[in-house]
């Protein structure tokens, strides 16, 4: 009866995580910094980069967000972030210029945005180009 009871028990506590978005064994790390011609930002280097400060909870923030390749030139782009303890969903952008414009040289484009994130911690940030997932970045946010 004890190993019946132990079983259960055992198969309920994993069910029950399995339902979490993310899991507790992967390590999740905020994206690293890098410099290129347009300055220090912060992501997926010639991915996708956000030039923008310290990310404060509950605060509005200007982001300015670089989309590398031609075929994401002249297209819409969204996000989705995700808080990594709480699991809680979110559309971080409150304003942007919907459409991605490229530099001089077409190979990475563009747009200025206002993100805020309600909640201080970790969260994953999806970038969408024209409602197709892109590239997904970390980001801490503080109090």
């Amino acid at each position: 009866m004890k190993w019946f009871c132990f079983l259960s028990i055992f198969v309920i506590s994993n069910a029950i995580a399995g339902c979490s978005n993310f899991d507790s064994n992967d390590q999740i790390e905020v994206s690293p910094s890098f410099d290129n011609e347009f300055g220090e930002m912060f992501g997926v280097e010639e991915k996708i980069g956000i030039i923008g400060g310290q990310v404060t909870a509950g605060e509005d923030q200007k982001w300015m967000w670089h989309f590398w390749g031609e075929e994401v030139q002249y297209k819409e782009f969204s996000a989705v972030a995700i808080n990594i303890e709480t699991n809680e969903e979110i559309d971080p952008i409150k304003i942007d210029y919907e459409m991605l414009i490229p530099t001089e040289d077409g190979l990475i484009s563009h747009s200025p945005s206002q993100v805020m994130f309600p909640s201080e911690g970790i969260w994953k940030v999806k970038a969408y180009v024209d409602d197709e997932f892109f590239e997904e970045f970390v980001v801490e946010v503080f109090p």
